[in-house]
């Protein structure tokens, strides 16, 4: 989990990285003022007569003096004026009482140690507490003297681009022009002004008509430039984009140097209790963030008005979207589309090999193998490494902040560029290894072992992805545990999202008890034959395999229900926890009644003749099943999406996507997709009549990872909105900026570019192995097709 330390470096703008606050220099002097606390306290508890005589620390005192520099000088007497008294009266009082514990007489030796060790410790208390409040100060008055001085330079650069675009295409009042020539130039006006819009909507360049001619006028008949206005539009346009980002980056900034004031004012006053500071005397009223809010407002609204026919929604779509940000060709994205090209000439190779044994020798495909649920599990898993690599693309794309609200360690997290390299490699493995189980299990090839050494290959090098580089893995394998231990700690944002995966990926699940139990048992030793559904892996029938079946499908929801009730316990709120924990306890009674009963069979006699009606016990469990089903969806679209609203078109305020269809359109696939969803909570073994063949179980399995893709890419935006759309103390405590490159250097930025050199020689090894390993295959297969035939 990344601290706010590093959250916060990492949206600094590289160019105003001196007009930040010194966050870590801060909170280092807070360690001080804890420890020095620490030790007076200590000393105030085991004399609290003698604290009492010295008093109340003065630091409050001090500050408003202005003594910043507080020396503790043992028997100086040449103190300054500011002190002279103090230091006096200290001395009055260090010569008061006696040993330790009397009450009178004169001072002893250990008393007057302990007594001067007290002084010594509340003066060294006060100088290090009047020395934050003045860094602290200092820190602010900075940081508020840049960011009002660019907002002014903001408000200069909007003013003047409305001057220059009004002194360009708007009509200025001319008394001297007749009337005619006055609504003839405002005609000719809004004619360029709509054929520049069409034109950039369109993004092609004008067309060859060259002029646009105005044939109702018979006075002054003069063609108008088309290409130039469009090209003038442009830099309008891209004026004001960058306008706005800039007006962003400096409300980020207020927002993160306020947050990080606020952090450190409240660890301050948590340290010291009793000389708590108050939030209003280090935030006056002129260090506001609503004179650039303000200002984005007004961009947006230009940028509507000129560019999207006053449609607000639209333009901020537009100007958020990531267009060239880190997206910059290198060699690395040469080596990706390569690598893809191998992947599918692979999956070509597979499909056609399979489907030309099926037709002309009637060979069984690979759903029919008996170590199919293997390379299944596999599969499952590489799909959900993609839609991440998706996710975080979308994300990125539309300046969703999932590093700042994952938590994630700015320094080691990987950016979509190389979560696709990464999946690029993974799926030549898997295809590879396929290709080769194939051919070994229908003989197409020489099979020197079984060709169950072909999926344990793959187990041990999937497995090896999920441990290395340990760097980047430590964080997600932390984040399981903590997830598998609710409810015994408080969920975070992340780990309740992994919770989420964890119930889409039930049948992912299954499909790894199957591999352990594959491999362990030793049954990949064993030849490999068709799957006919008899009894070939006795554990797989066995009562504590379809006990640990029931347990799989049940532990996903039981992890978010604990997570609900915690959440509960924490905040006291009623709403949204515990309706969230009821939607999850009905997923778990659907799961119960699959198990214990034969849920939508008809009611039959053991004669074997059927009814035409259904038990009330089967009408029930439906009811429950579509019950259960519904309230999700709603739950997904109202609370995890933030839309619904009717004010907004059944949408919601603020959306971050460019396109309304976007949203409608996954509300609508998510309604289908949850029914299937809930289909796969029900066990295997339940008996139902719609259980899923073996063959389509991965096409629900995929189905419904990109369900749950398109549910995080509005559940993340949704929290972002919900996280910056208020503006106050607990707000700006949890204030999440909007993501843009900052002009960063880390070190995984580094490592995403490759030279041009070095992929070249990549793509000619990598292009000869395969060409190699085809040549070798064909020749093998030819060889052993030739042996057949004599």
């Amino acid at each position: 989990m990344a601290s706010f330390e590093d959250k916060f470096d990492d949206n600094k703008v590289e160019k105003w990285k001196e007009h930040y606050v010194n966050y870590g220099q801060m909170r280092a002097l807070l360690v001080t003022i804890k420890g020095v606390a620490e030790a007076y306290e200590s000393l105030a508890k085991r004399r609290p007569d003698v604290a009492a005589e010295f008093g109340p620390s003065s630091a409050e005192f001090r500050l408003e003096r202005g003594l910043n520099d507080m020396s503790i000088a043992e028997g100086n007497e040449d103190e300054d004026e500011g002190t002279g008294s103090e230091n006096k009266s200290l001395v009055e009082t260090v010569g008061k009482g006696g040993e330790y514990g009397s009450t009178g007489g004169e001072i002893g030796g250990d008393e007057l140690a302990f007594r001067q060790d007290f002084a010594m410790h509340k003066k060294a208390l006060d100088n290090v507490v009047a020395q934050f409040k003045s860094g602290l100060t200092a820190e602010r008055n900075k940081a508020a003297k840049f960011y009002m001085k660019e907002v002014a330079g903001l408000e200069r650069r909007l003013e003047l681009l409305i001057s220059t675009v009004q002194s360009n295409y708007e009509l200025k009042k001319e008394p001297k022009r007749n009337r005619r020539t006055v609504m003839r130039q405002r005609r000719d006006s809004m004619i360029l002004m709509k054929s520049a819009r069409s034109l950039i909507s369109e993004k092609h360049d004008a067309p060859d008509m060259g002029v646009i001619i105005d044939e109702e006028d018979d006075i002054d008949n003069q063609p108008i430039s088309v290409r130039n206005v469009v090209n003038e539009m442009e830099s309008v346009k891209r004026a004001l984009v960058d306008l706005h980002r800039q007006t962003i980056l400096l409300f980020n900034f207020f927002m993160m140097t306020r947050s990080a004031l606020l952090r450190l004012l409240r660890r301050f006053n948590a340290t010291l209790p009793k000389q708590k500071w108050d939030a209003q005397e280090v935030f006056p009223e002129r260090y506001d963030g609503r004179k650039t809010k303000n200002l984005i407002d007004r961009i947006v609204k230009m940028y509507a008005k000129w560019f999207c026919d006053n449609d607000i929604r639209e333009a901020t779509a537009q100007m958020l979207t990531k267009k060239g940000d880190d997206l910059e060709m290198d060699w690395s994205q040469f080596r990706l589309g390569h690598r893809l090209g191998i992947c599918l000439t692979l999956t070509v190779w597979l499909a056609s090999d399979c489907l030309w044994s099926l037709w002309t020798q009637g060979i069984v495909t690979l759903a029919g193998r008996s170590a199919f649920p293997v390379f299944r599990a596999c599969f499952g898993l590489l799909v959900w490494h993609w839609c991440w690599g998706g996710s975080a693309y979308v994300w990125r794309r539309y300046r969703i902040n999932y590093i700042y609200l994952f938590d994630f360690d700015p320094k080691t997290v990987l950016y979509p560029r190389a979560i696709f390299n990464a999946c690029v490699d993974e799926t030549m493995v898997f295809l590879v290894t396929l290709l080769l189980y194939y051919k070994s299990s229908t003989h197409t090839m020489p099979v020197w072992f079984a060709p169950g050494i072909y999926p344990a290959l793959l187990v041990l090098y999937m497995l090896s992805r999920f441990i290395f580089p340990l760097k980047q893995r430590r964080p997600l394998w932390a984040a399981i545990m903590k997830v598998w231990t609710a409810p015994f700690s408080s969920p975070t944002f992340f780990q309740t999202y992994v919770a989420d995966v964890f119930t889409s990926m039930v049948k992912v699940l299954l499909d790894l008890l199957w591999t352990v139990c594959f491999i362990f048992s030793g049954d990949f030793l064993l030849p490999d034959q068709v799957d006919t559904g008899e009894d070939r892996h006795g554990w797989q029938h066995a009562k504590w395999y379809k006990n640990i079946e029931v347990i799989i499908c049940l532990f996903p929801l039981y992890i978010r229900l604990m997570q609900c009730l915690r959440k509960f316990y924490d905040t006291h709120e009623r709403v949204p926890h515990l309706p969230n924990a009821f939607k999850y306890t009905m997923s778990q009674v659907v799961t119960l009644f699959g198990k214990f009963y034969p849920v939508l069979h008809l009611s039959c006699s053991k004669s074997g003749a059927s009814c035409g009606h259904m038990s009330a016990f089967q009408v029930t469990w439906l009811e429950i099943f579509i019950f259960s089903s519904m309230y999700s969806w709603v739950w997904d679209v109202k609370m995890d999406w933030g839309l619904g609203k009717k004010d907004y078109n059944w949408l919601g305020p603020r959306l971050m996507f460019p396109s309304t269809l976007h949203y409608y359109g996954v509300i609508v696939a998510d309604l289908f997709l949850r029914f299937l969803w809930m289909q796969s909570l029900v066990p295997p073994s339940s008996g139902a009549h719609f259980e899923l063949p073996a063959y389509l179980i991965a096409v629900s399995m995929v189905l419904e990872l990109i369900r749950r893709t398109l549910w995080s890419f509005f559940r993340l935006e949704n929290e972002h909105r919900t996280r910056t759309q208020h503006y106050g103390e607990k707000e700006d405590i949890d204030f999440v900026p909007l993501h843009f490159t900052t002009g960063h250097n880390h070190k995984y930025q580094q490592n995403n570019k490759r030279s041009g050199k070095r992929v070249l020689v990549e793509v000619l090894a990598v292009g000869l192995s395969v060409l190699v390993l085809c040549s070798v295959v064909v020749i093998i297969a030819q060889k052993a097709s030739q042996d057949q035939e004599f």
